[in-house]
């Protein structure tokens, strides 16, 4: 018996509850190895957020990806004045961008938000909230940083 999809829309977004592809079995295939550079639940959930960013830099179109890129470098130089790995971590992120091109080309969905959840002492699970239409996550976007000013 197939599993049906479940849809929920809630205003002009529309929530998979039951995906065919499971964004978190992706990002972990995909970004393990990075997220366990992390010794704590929190430095994972950093390594978590680079891996995801890189992951929507590379379903960008080509020709806008190095821009996102630099965007990205230029939000984390601001959040944090004092670090001094802004290199490193363009470096990485070119790296996972690659990465996630070879091993999932096809895969277009746009993760809007991904946890880490400790369910051991050396195991996590990764929780991810991705949408196929990347559209409603500019929308979200345009409106978040109206809200803001």
């Amino acid at each position: 018996m197939k599993k049906k999809k479940k849809r929920i829309k809630k205003g002009n977004l529309v929530i998979n509850t039951s995906p065919e592809v499971k964004m978190s079995e992706l990002i972990g295939e995909y970004a393990s190895d990075y997220i366990n550079m992390g010794e704590t639940t929190e430095e994972r959930q950093s390594y978590l957020h680079g891996a995801c960013s890189a992951w929507n830099i590379a379903v960008l179109p080509e020709h806008l990806r190095e821009e996102a890129l630099r965007r990205n470098i230029a939000e984390y130089k601001r959040m944090n004045p004092e670090a001094d790995d802004a290199e490193n971590l363009a470096d990485d992120l070119r790296k996972l961008i690659e990465k996630k091109l070879q091993m999932f080309p096809g895969v277009k969905k746009v993760i809007i938000d991904a946890s880490i959840e400790p369910i051991g002492d050396t195991k996590y699970r990764i929780l991810v909230a991705s949408t196929d239409h990347p559209e409603q996550l500019k929308q979200m976007l345009t409106r978040a940083s109206s809200w803001r000013e």
